[in-house]
């Protein structure tokens, strides 16, 4: 099992009130899952408050990153020591 970091980013950081937290996973499902028991209610509860509909889990409405790549372009699932999971709010303006 692999000693991972997660990062929340922007409107996510505010919403949840913590920067950066620890995670034990072997995979890159095992930690979302994660992240999602334990974030998931708190940040839709905050966006519902906000007037937004949120349904689904963080990464249904979330831009995600692992060690700075795309997940729709990682090819390798897997987790080392040391990786950082990065959860961004999805981009919006105009």
């Amino acid at each position: 099992m692999a000693s991972i970091a997660v990062k929340f980013y922007s409107l996510w950081r505010q919403y949840l009130g913590v920067d950066s937290v620890p995670l034990q996973a072997d995979n890159l499902d095992e930690a979302l899952a994660q992240v999602e028991e334990r974030f998931g209610p708190r940040l839709r509860e905050q966006l519902r408050a906000d007037g937004v509909r949120a349904d689904g889990k963080i990464q249904d409405y979330s831009l995600i990153l692992l060690n700075g790549a795309s997940l729709r372009n990682l090819k390798q699932t897997g987790l080392k020591e040391g990786d950082t999971l990065q959860i961004f709010p999805p981009a919006t303006g105009g």
